[in-house]
């Protein structure tokens, strides 16, 4: 009889590689509908929320555009977040991480992340699933604030709670830190995530390295938000693709 836990694990390398198929063989029709959130003039696409401000109102100016790149500061906690809502889709992004660190944060690993299925009022960790990024575990995946998420069998959720990708820990808290398995490119380079969002699953992959994938995602629509969480980070690429 094979081993529960080994089953598990292959069921979800199974469920990574249906995903990535999905997101890798899209038609030449679906191509054409690719979704540039990052349209390389202004953030006409999204709204920013900052604790404190609230939405549409960035005095410091964490979110701007310059020569098509996005830099998020770091400065406050909040994010960026889509208008619209979005499911069944493949979203690459390309990100390097800044050097700027911010209080209380600036002693820390430098911190951001992708959100997505974001539902209900804004706040600083709305409803949502993360794809976290921090140095050492990016690729890790969060579930926030009354999301769920099964990965290997095991279901987390409501509060804000962690699934760690493999090979991650031991893990510090410090800035700079690069794990004995680190999957991030250099600090100032540039690193590519794939978050797969099909039906009710999520994967997600670091560099063309599988990280995790989950399935039973509550909820399983909603807004894409990049974080500001204390770090400067830049995106040069914002593209989703829809799935159907």
């Amino acid at each position: 009889m094979q081993n529960p836990n080994s089953y598990l694990k292959n069921l979800s390398v199974l469920i990574f590689v249906l995903l990535a198929s999905a997101c890798s063989t899209t038609t030449h029709k679906e191509q054409t509908k690719v979704v540039h959130l990052l349209n390389g003039k202004d953030l006409g696409p999204f709204y920013s929320f900052l604790k404190g401000q609230g939405t549409t109102n960035d005095p410091y100016g964490v979110f701007t555009i310059t020569n098509g790149v996005l830099r998020v500061s770091g400065q406050d906690f909040g994010y960026l977040a889509t208008k619209k809502d979005y499911s069944n889709y493949c979203l690459i992004a390309e990100f390097k991480w800044g050097e700027k660190a911010w209080e209380p944060r600036q002693k820390n690993a430098r911190d951001s992340g992708i959100l997505v299925h974001a539902v209900g009022k804004d706040q600083v960790w709305p409803k949502s699933i993360e794809c976290q990024m921090i140095e050492g575990g990016t690729g890790d995946i969060l579930v926030v604030s009354g999301a769920y998420l099964t990965v290997d069998g095991v279901t987390k959720g409501p509060r804000i709670e962690r699934f760690d990708r493999p090979g991650r820990n031991p893990w510090k808290d410090e800035l700079g830190f690069r794990g004995p398995h680190e999957i991030e490119k250099p600090h100032g380079e540039w690193n590519t995530i794939k978050v797969i969002c099909d039906g009710n699953t999520v994967a997600i992959s670091v560099n063309g390295h599988r990280t995790l994938a989950g399935t039973n995602a509550i909820p399983n629509a909603g807004k894409i938000l990049l974080q500001t969480e204390g770090a400067e980070v830049f995106f040069r690429r914002l593209d989703l693709y829809p799935l159907q």
